[in-house]
């Protein structure tokens, strides 16, 4: 341990940083538990995206597979290049207890059939249902991305805000309360020499 002057005005400051420190635990507990209930609270919906991104992939591949059968790989890869774009995600930054988080914005990029560059008469039912499906593929990565990266940055604020409460608790007020107990037993020692001091003069005077 630091050796640290026998004062009074230390010892005052020594407990000022022990309250100062359990407040802080007390805060960081607070926190933790608030991240903690974000983290669950964004797992079931990331995890209920994910089985709907699952559930999409498997019935797109039925469709394409379906296409490719009546319509032919030509048709097919030649309506895909119709169809290419450019897709736009906005990204915002959200604050849950101090923690800035990356938050794609969840949005339909699901076109009607009009806004695909086709005539809706003309575009045969297999190249739309492949068309329709792979959109709300794209829908539910955009959401599963967006939720599990909030999930990894809470999953890490959590982990850093334990390992701080574990360091205070472990290390800085169990040093804290030894320099105070050191302090407060060398002052209880020097008063008890001060008085024995004290009567020693007395008894020399009488």
């Amino acid at each position: 341990m630091e050796q640290i002057s026998a004062t009074r005005l230390n010892l005052l400051n020594l407990k000022i940083q022990f309250e100062v420190a359990k407040d802080g635990v007390r805060l960081l507990r607070s926190k933790r538990e608030a991240l903690i209930s974000e983290f669950f609270f964004l797992m079931e919906k990331a995890s209920a995206s994910r089985d709907t991104l699952e559930k999409g992939l498997e019935d797109a591949f039925v469709s394409v597979t379906l296409a490719k059968a009546f319509l032919g790989e030509d048709i097919l890869e030649s309506a895909a290049y119709a169809y290419k774009r450019d897709i736009q995600v906005s990204i915002k930054m959200k604050n849950i207890m101090g923690v800035v988080i990356p938050e794609a914005e969840e949005k339909n990029i699901k076109r009607a059939f009009d806004a695909r560059g086709t005539s809706p008469l003309f575009e045969p039912y297999r190249i739309k249902d492949v068309a329709e499906k792979f959109e709300d593929i794209l829908n539910s990565i955009i959401m599963v991305a967006s939720r599990e990266i909030k999930l990894k940055r809470l999953g890490d604020e959590i982990q850093i805000t334990t390992r701080r409460i574990n360091a205070i608790e472990e290390i800085i007020i169990p040093s804290l309360m030894k320099r105070i107990e050191y302090i407060d037993r060398a002052l209880e020692e020097r008063e008890r020499e001060d008085i024995f001091r004290l009567k020693r003069f007395k008894s020399l005077r009488l």
